[in-house]
């Protein structure tokens, strides 16, 4: 009886073996055949680099095929990386090309770091879709602007971009230079320290909460209070202050900072699990994350409900950009006698909720990081730390001694203008927020690359704009001979250098032709800056989005690279919705802390 069983499972195990290893050969020989057409460089790996499996199945291989020979496993092994291009940079594009295929039994991948083919397919957006299957992740609170697509995406994006203004930004500036205020006063109030001198080990935990504050107050009209803060009266709205508590209130067994802490730290753990499962395992870990979803969630219905009693009964939040209020009025969720007309039949309660997590979500860690690693950067480079110093000393001395009075527009633009936007940028190109951005081609592809060559891309080819590798492509970018004596580098494009974005430097952007500014005639002297002195370049309507291309960089003084090499925000109409928001923080809270 069991001799039976086993021979049956036996038998079906080995049927299967031979269709998986008949399916893989086929399979590999199709898509070898059609990178042998495509006119491009090509390498063959043993799995898809874009396959759902391979991410999970990579900590386990990964170090396995470390152990291997390296004639057994290059040119492939350091690709198979999930987050290649962060650690490989250029190097793999300076061998087979700015675009090269990897081919595997399962499918075709392309490495991208041309700044033409960026572009061409970031604003291709019908033939180059967005594989929005990878971002479920992010999706359980409800789908949102970052997880769907077609005319989908297009009433997530037309409604949420109307939060995103000058007016709003300016809420953005004086909640940024406030926030980063009580942090440095915070810092100050540390034993061993003073307003002269401060020792701070570790900054990313304050510049994390700073950041928080400022998305939390500035996008939802909701204060959160330092450790040590209390409640003011009158300072706090009725029916914010369970928002604002040091302790939990009501129903709930987390404050809304704790809550918001535990999904951004440990929002994977809802993508390895369903909710139904996560619910009932008993690991220590996976309660705190149900305990944080929950949680978050009741808050979010809570804040929810409050934004539409002032909606409804004819209040406006003054003081907040409010990025929930226009998914609000968009949507079905309002009451039907309401007069607020419905624009959108694909946005309600489970959109603004899905919204609101995203937008909580990227306007809070990204801007943290990029502020950490700027403070860094500055720390190890003293000579451009005393520059930055000085620049802001210099633009800065006619302006009221609290940041929190400095006018907006005017001293954004400034200090945009100056040699800070120079290290925000220059802190974006080396650690840029989103290392590789995914599309998908829906059907067969023509695209013509920098050196005007041809190239055919098979049907479903996935790839990757590499953020890293692109913005360390030597002919997009001014470079000079590193100064740091490490074997083999060829250029500074590894290295902070804030000087390669000022333009009237003669290093890096002399009158004479390079090798660089040859292949970017266009970049000698921007004009980026509008009319009427907004220098976001923002987009207002759907069909300015889908028009819009590369991020602006706010100066007329500093280098804009060609579109595609700069993409710490993505590139094309799907680019980032917070760009503006994101800039002007950095400026205020950098400026701020100096």
């Amino acid at each position: 009886m069991f001799g039976l069983v086993y021979a049956t499972a036996f038998a079906a195990f080995a049927a299967w073996l031979a269709w998986f290893l008949v399916d893989a050969v086929m399979g590999l020989r199709r898509n070898v055949k059609a990178a042998r057409e495509s006119g491009l460089r090509w390498i063959v790996a043993p799995h898809f680099i874009a396959g759902m499996t391979w991410l999970p199945l990579s900590f386990i291989l990964m170090p396995i095929y470390r152990t291997f020979p390296s004639r057994w496993k290059d040119p492939w092994f350091r690709i198979l990386d999930p987050i290649w291009s962060y650690r490989e940079r250029y190097a793999p594009f300076a061998k087979y090309g700015d675009v090269f295929l990897v081919v595997s039994p399962w499918g075709c991948y392309m490495g991208n770091a041309s700044p033409t083919v960026i572009h061409h397919i970031a604003t291709r957006r019908t033939e180059w879709v967005k594989p929005i299957e990878h971002y479920s992740v992010v999706e359980h609170f409800g789908p949102n602007v970052v997880t769907t697509e077609g005319s989908t995406w297009r009433d997530h994006r037309r409604v949420s971009n109307a939060s995103f203004n000058e007016r709003s930004n300016a809420v953005v500036w004086k909640e940024s230079t406030r926030q980063a205020g009580e942090m440095v006063k915070a810092w100050g109030r540390r034993v061993g320290n003073s307003k002269e001198v401060m020792w701070i080990e570790d900054v990313y935990p304050d510049v994390a909460t700073t950041s928080l504050h400022i998305i939390s107050r500035s996008g939802f009209g909701v204060k959160l209070l330092w450790p040590g803060e209390e409640q003011v009266d009158g300072e706090v709205e009725e029916g914010y202050e369970k928002f604002s508590s040091h302790e939990p209130m009501g129903k709930h067994t987390m404050t809304f900072k704790e809550s918001l802490h535990t999904m951004l730290r440990d929002f994977v753990w809802m993508g390895v699990f369903s909710k139904s499962t996560l619910k009932k395992l008993p690991f220590k870990r996976t309660k705190i994350v149900w305990e944080g979803y929950t949680n978050l969630n009741t808050y979010l219905h809570e804040l929810l409900d409050l934004k539409k009693a002032a909606i409804a009964a004819g209040l406006a939040e003054k003081d907040a950009l409010d990025l929930m209020v226009p998914l609000i009025t968009a949507s079905d969720s309002l009451p039907s006698d309401h007069n607020t007309p419905k624009i959108s039949t694909t946005i309600g309660t489970p959109q603004i909720l899905g919204n609101a997590f995203i937008f909580l979500f990227a306007g809070h860690e990204t801007t943290a990081n990029s502020i950490t690693f700027l403070l860094i950067f500055l720390a190890l480079n003293l000579p451009a730390q005393r520059r930055l110093q000085h620049t802001l000393d210099t633009l800065l001395s006619s302006l009221p001694p609290k940041p929190s009075d400095w006018p907006y527009p005017s001293t954004f633009n400034k200090l945009g203008n100056s040699y800070l936007g120079a290290c925000i940028n220059e802190q974006l190109r080396l650690i840029t927020s989103v290392t590789m951005v995914p599309k998908r081609c829906v059907s067969p592809q023509t695209l013509v690359l920098d050196d005007g060559k041809v190239v055919k891309i098979p049907a479903n080819t996935f790839q990757h704009f590499c953020a890293p590798s692109v913005h360390r492509n030597p002919t997009a970018w001014p470079h000079a001979k590193s100064s740091l004596r490490k074997p083999g580098k060829a250029n500074d494009l590894d290295d902070f250098i804030p000087e390669r974005w000022i333009l009237d430097d003669e290093t890096y952007h002399p009158s004479s032709s390079s090798s660089w500014s040859s292949n970017n005639n266009n970049n000698t002297k921007p004009n980026i800056t509008n009319t009427n002195g907004d220098l976001s370049g923002h987009a207002t309507t759907i069909s300015e989005l889908e028009s819009s291309s590369a991020l602006d960089i706010g100066s007329s003084t500093l280098y804009r690279p060609p579109p595609g090499a700069f993409i710490p925000f993505s590139d094309g109409p799907r680019a980032c919705l917070g760009r503006r928001f994101a800039m002007v923080e950095l400026v205020a809270v950098i400026a701020t802390i100096l």
